[in-house]
C-alpha cells in the first residue's frame, strides 16, 4: 500500500510542476528536454538487467519503446502547455479519463467482456473531458480550439498506456522492465533534442538556464511516478482493476484541491460537473465491477 500511495503523492507533484514551471516563466519545452536525460539515466542505472544503451537497439521491446518514446514528448508538451493555459485540474482529468483507451482496446482485441457498466463509464468519461476542458471564448476564436489539447492528451495517454500494457503482457520481465522505460526517455530525448537544436540555430530563440535544475526535478519525479506505480503492482496488494481507479481517483481529486486553493484556478460550472463525472466514471470502470463481485 506504501507504494501506491507514494505513486499518488509523486504523480500529484509531477502535474503540479507544469504549473510550477509556467509561474516561473521557464521554458517548458527545454524543461521537458532535461527531464528526459535525467529520468532516462535512472532507468538505466536502475536496471537488473544486463541491458545497456549500446545493446538496448537487439531487445525485442526496442521498436515499441521507440514509438512510445515520440508519443511520450509530445503528449508531455500538451500536456505542459494545457497546464499553463488551462490550468491543473483540466490536464489532469483528460491525462486520467485516458482509461478508457486500453479498456476498449482490451474489449476489441483482447475478448475482455463488455458490459453496462463499462459503456456507461467510457461515455461518461468522454463527456468529462468535454466538459472540464470547457473555457468560455470571450469573443477569441482562438480559444475554441482549446479543446483540442485535452483531447490529445486523453487520445496520447491512452495510446501510452495501451501500448505499456501490450509490452508488459509480451516482451517484458521484472529485470527489464527499467531498461524498456528508460529506452522510452532516451528516444523522446533524442527527438525532443533535434527539435530544441532547430529552436535554438534556425529560429534563434534563446536557451534558459533556469530549465536545467527545473528539468532535473521534473526528470525525477518522472520516472518516481512509473517505478512507484510498476512498484504497486508488483506487490499484488491489489488487482489492477483496482488499483488504477483508485490511483487515478486520488491523483485527480488532490491536483483539483491545489489548483483551486493553492494556484486560484477559476473552474466554470461545466468544469465542476466534468470533474464530477470523471470522478464517476474511474468508479463505474474500476471499482463498481470489484464491488458486484
Amino acid at each position: 500500500m506504501i507504494f501506491l500511495i507514494l505513486s499518488v503523492i509523486v504523480s500529484t507533484l509531477f502535474g503540479i510542476s507544469f504549473k510550477v514551471i509556467a509561474v516561473k516563466n521557464i521554458n517548458g519545452f527545454q524543461a521537458i528536454i532535461v527531464n528526459y536525460v535525467i529520468a532516462g539515466s535512472l532507468g538505466f542505472l536502475t536496471t537488473k538487467s544486463s541491458v545497456t544503451p549500446l545493446n538496448v537497439v537487439h531487445e525485442s521491446f526496442f521498436p515499441i519503446a521507440v514509438f512510445l518514446g515520440i508519443v511520450f514528448i509530445s503528449s508531455l508538451f500538451v500536456i505542459s502547455e494545457t497546464t499553463a493555459k488551462q490550468g491543473i485540474s483540466v490536464a489532469q482529468v483528460a491525462n486520467r479519463m485516458s482509461v478508457v483507451v486500453p479498456i476498449s482496446i482490451a474489449i476489441l482485441f483482447y475478448g475482455d467482456g463488455i458490459s453496462v457498466s463499462k459503456i456507461i463509464g467510457i461515455v461518461l468519461a468522454i463527456m468529462a473531458v468535454y466538459l472540464v476542458s470547457h473555457k468560455e471564448t470571450q469573443g477569441k476564436v482562438a480559444d475554441k480550439f482549446w479543446w483540442l489539447f485535452p483531447l490529445i492528451i486523453f487520445v496520447c495517454s491512452g495510446i501510452i498506456d495501451s501500448s505499456i500494457n501490450y509490452a508488459q503482457r509480451n516482451l517484458l520481465n521484472d529485470l527489464n522492465f527499467d531498461a524498456f522505460l528508460s529506452t522510452i526517455f532516451a528516444t523522446a530525448f533524442i527527438f525532443g533534442f533535434i527539435v530544441l537544436l532547430y529552436q535554438l540555430i534556425i529560429k534563434k530563440e534563446k536557451f534558459q538556464w533556469q530549465a536545467i535544475p527545473a528539468g532535473m526535478i521534473l526528470g525525477t519525479i518522472n520516472f518516481g511516478t512509473m517505478y512507484f506505480i510498476i512498484s504497486a503492482l508488483n506487490t499484488n496488494v491489489l488487482e489492477p482493476s483496482v488499483l488504477f481507479p483508485i490511483n487515478n481517483l486520488s491523483i485527480l481529486t488532490i491536483s483539483t484541491v491545489v489548483s483551486v486553493i493553492v494556484f486560484k484556478e477559476k473552474l466554470s460550472s461545466k468544469n465542476w460537473i466534468g470533474i464530477g463525472l470523471s470522478l464517476l466514471a474511474i468508479l463505474i470502470l474500476g471499482l463498481l465491477p470489484q464491488l458486484m463481485k
